[in-house]
C-alpha cells in the first residue's frame, strides 16, 4: 500500500515488471518463474515466493517446487532447471559470482545469450522488488 503514495513510480515499476514477465519472445515464460522463485525463496520473501511457485507449476511441474521448498535451492534437479537454479542464486544473492560457470552451463543446457539475458531480467526484477517489498511491509489485500 505504501507504494502507491509514489503512483508514477509504480506505474514505471508496473511496466517494467509486464515487459519482462509477459513480454514477446525470449525464455518461456516458467523459466522466468522458476529463476524469480528461486530468488524469492532465497531473499526471504515468501509472498514472492509463493506466487512464483504457482506461476511455475503452470508448467505441469509441481515436482520441482516442492523440492525446492523442502531441499532447499540445492534440491535434486535435473541439468536445465539445476544450471537456471544455480544462476539465478547466485545473481539474487552476489551478482559478480554470477559469471562464466554459470553461463557456460546455461549455455550448455541450450539457452542462448538472448535467453540468458530474458532470465537475468527476470531474476534481478525481483531481486529490487523483494527488497522494495520486504522493507515497505507485508502485502495488504485491497
Amino acid at each position: 500500500m505504501l507504494s502507491l503514495h509514489d503512483a508514477p513510480a509504480l506505474r514505471k515499476r508496473s511496466a517494467l515488471f509486464n515487459a519482462i514477465m509477459y513480454g514477446q519472445g525470449g525464455r518461456p515464460r516458467a523459466e522466468r518463474e522458476l529463476g524469480a522463485a528461486v530468488e524469492s525463496i532465497l531473499n526471504g520473501c515468501v509472498y514472492c515466493a509463493s506466487v512464483h511457485a504457482r506461476f511455475y507449476i503452470l508448467a505441469k511441474r509441481p515436482d520441482v517446487i516442492d523440492r525446492l521448498f523442502a531441499d532447499g535451492i540445492d534440491a535434486e534437479l535435473e541439468p536445465r532447471q539445476r544450471a537456471v537454479a544455480d544462476f539465478s542464486a547466485k545473481l539474487a544473492l552476489t551478482p559478480p559470482q554470477a559469471g562464466a560457470v554459470e553461463i557456460q552451463a546455461l549455455r550448455s543446457a541450450d539457452l542462448s545469450d538472448s535467453d540468458i539475458a530474458d532470465l537475468a531480467d527476470a531474476v534481478a526484477m525481483f531481486a529490487w522488488a523483494n527488497r522494495l517489498m520486504l522493507t515497505l511491509g507485508e502485502p495488504k489485500a485491497a
